[in-house]
């Protein structure tokens, strides 16, 4: 099953993400993957077809890159998207 997945350089940033996307749209909070390393331990799943506006409000709530990352994540393989 494919699914999006959003890391955060720390809980402080991952909650702010988490109030921000609360009743925008539908997501879940999971542990970061342990194949993922430099994250809080928090991570945001997202599905496929939310992808682009999660984007969208991490992008517009956080001006530093830096403190946040997103995966693509397949059965096949684990990769960073820009």
């Amino acid at each position: 099953m494919e699914y999006y997945l959003i890391t955060f350089a720390n809980t402080n940033t991952a909650m702010a993400a988490q109030k921000e996307l609360k009743g925008k749209l539908d997501f879940h909070i999971m542990p970061t993957l342990r194949e993922i390393s430099g994250s809080c331990g928090i991570s945001i799943k997202i599905q496929p077809s939310a992808f682009e506006e999660a984007k969208a409000l991490i992008r517009g709530l956080f001006p530093a890159s830096s403190l946040y990352q997103f995966y693509q994540i397949t059965p096949e393989a684990i990769l960073p998207v820009d």
